[in-house]
């Protein structure tokens, strides 16, 4: 729905953020919602709607990936409004995707939706194990970090109850 490139034939938007439309085996999934409505104007542009979602994965807590729920729920609210039909999708995450995250300066790049908020517009399911979504799909859940690549330098922080750690990215799935 939305990635840093666009097809200029189509004038469709893009932003430094994520979000893909995934059918398989009669199951749709919303892998990540980008940084804002992006993902649903380029959606509406190609007539494709969000209201037989079964799954909204989140493949980790940062902005660029997590700030389209705010949009999301919008776009929910106006179809009930409207009265328009629409399955209440199960988002699928981390725990620790909803944990606060800064860096440099910047005093949130986390989820600016808490759990507890999203949960009022969605079913939830918080997993540090793989899910299968179809048979051939699966949320993998935390990630061991066997590479030498892997996550060595944190991003920023993660503030959790009453003290802060770096943010080596565990929430990090696909």
């Amino acid at each position: 729905m939305v990635d840093n490139n666009t097809l200029i034939d189509r004038y469709f938007l893009g932003e430094p953020g994520a979000s893909y439309l995934i059918h398989d085996e009669g199951c749709k999934i919303l892998f990540d919602v980008g940084y804002s409505d992006v993902f649903i104007k380029n959606a509406q542009k190609m007539n494709i709607h969000f209201w037989d979602l079964d799954y909204i994965v989140l493949s980790h807590g940062h902005l660029d990936h997590t700030w389209g729920l705010t949009s999301l729920i919008k776009y929910y609210t106006e179809a009930s409004i409207e009265k328009i039909d629409y399955t209440k999708p199960t988002v699928i995450t981390h725990p620790s995707s909803f944990l606060a995250k800064k860096v440099k300066g910047l005093k949130q790049i986390g989820s600016i939706i808490s759990q507890e908020e999203l949960s009022k517009h969605f079913k939830m399911k918080l997993s540090k194990e793989p899910l299968w979504l179809t048979d051939r799909l699966v949320f993998l859940g935390e990630i061991e970090r066997k590479n030498n690549f892997e996550a060595k330098k944190p991003i920023g922080k993660v503030v959790k109850e009453d003290f802060e750690e770096d943010d080596y990215s565990i929430d990090d799935s696909a």
